[in-house]
């Protein structure tokens, strides 16, 4: 048997991210569309939101969801022009 004994280093101090002044990262998230209705229409509408632009595959391979189901979730925030689809890409239209 081998015990591996770890002493931390009194020099480092442990600061938890929340409290660090110099990387104060943006949590916010502006409010759902009302129109959004089905849980697969937000997830997709909150990724496109902060990536701003996807294909089809970045979504499905983020998401996980099936890019049987991605289509008609893609085309119903078009009609609602909160994404446009540019050469392949699927932009956000910020409101």
């Amino acid at each position: 048997m081998v015990t591996i004994m770890y002493k931390e280093d009194p020099r480092l101090t442990s600061v938890p991210p929340y409290q660090s002044e110099e990387a104060e990262l943006d949590w916010s998230v502006e409010p759902l569309p009302e129109t959004l209705t089905s849980s697969q229409t937000k997830l997709v509408y909150l990724y496109l939101s902060q990536q701003r632009v996807g294909t089809v595959e970045e979504l499905r391979d983020t998401l996980g969801m099936k890019t049987i189901t991605l289509y008609p979730v893609l085309e119903h925030l078009m009609d609602l022009g909160l994404v446009q689809r540019e050469d392949g890409y699927y932009v956000y239209q910020p409101t």
